[in-house]
């Protein structure tokens, strides 16, 4: 089966591409993608928006669509290789490792239009770790001719089968600098859960409903803890809006967490 690794993004938040960023180790990010995917016995190929050279020695599928997203790698892969099956590999899945990969593979239903992993937040199906039929990756130019780029949406039509994450921090990605801190603690110092306090004040107090709660996380910073909070509560409150306060005190977004601490996410007067 291919493995097609989406690369090349604008990545207009995280202000580099972030195939080429440099993990803890020294690699480079596409370069652990591209030993994950040979582990697991897939044939890699890169997707990018255009023809340019790749960072890596592999086969390049350029984009159908320029500016089309995920969806735009789906069809432009159809339309080379039609009646394939497909693994697609987000670039910035910075802890995916070989257990995961392996575990979607021996659990692929080729009955099915696709094979996902859920959200380890709000259960929803990953679409960039994800094993596509022919049958479901075909509809994606169905969808971008009407227009819908949602790529989420866009797998969850296909009712894929949904697996449980073996490691549920496995498939957290980094779509700007403080994300990619949080993913970079989580590769030196481990996924370790703990217990903290949260307190909000006015203005996120009422997007929450309530003014404070004890939240079971995964993260290590607390940049990476708002963000959890934010995508599992939909909070409206961008983290450059806000400045944080750690048992009483500022503190850094990217410092790190401990069990029972306490942490209040305080809007910038300028921010709301």
């Amino acid at each position: 089966m291919d493995a097609l690794i989406l690369i090349g993004g604008r990545s207009r938040r995280m202000g580099l591409d972030k195939a080429l960023v440099e993990r803890p180790d020294g690699s480079r990010q596409i370069d652990w993608l591209l030993q994950l995917a040979l582990q697991a016995g897939t044939r890699p190929l890169v997707s990018m928006r255009d023809a340019s050279p790749p960072p890596v020695d592999l086969p390049v599928i350029a984009d159908s669509r320029p500016g089309a997203g995920p969806l735009g790698a789906f069809a432009a892969y159809h339309a080379r290789r039609p009646g394939e099956p497909v693994l697609v590999l987000g670039g910035d899945l910075l802890l995916l490792d070989l257990e995961t990969l392996r575990l979607l593979l021996a659990r692929r239903d080729p009955t099915r239009k696709a094979t996902a992993f859920a959200n380890r937040i709000d259960g929803r199906p990953e679409p960039l770790c994800t094993i596509y039929e022919a049958a479901g990756i075909s509809q994606a130019v169905e969808w971008l001719d009407r227009g819908d780029h949602h790529v989420r949406h866009f797998l969850e039509s296909l009712d894929p089968r949904v697996l449980e994450l073996p490691r549920p921090a496995a498939l957290d990605s980094a779509n700007t600098p403080l994300q990619l801190a949080e993913c970079f603690a989580k590769l030196t110092r481990g996924v370790v859960p703990k217990l903290v306090r949260v307190g909000y004040p006015a203005g996120l107090r009422e997007a929450r409903g309530l003014a404070e709660e004890r939240v079971a996380t995964l993260a290590c910073t607390a940049a990476g803890l708002y963000e959890e909070l934010r995508f599992r509560h939909r909070l409206p409150w961008e983290i450059d809006t806000l400045r944080v306060a750690r048992n009483g005190d500022g503190c850094a977004w990217d410092e790190p967490l401990s069990e029972d601490d306490e942490l209040v996410f305080i809007p910038h007067p300028a921010g709301g």
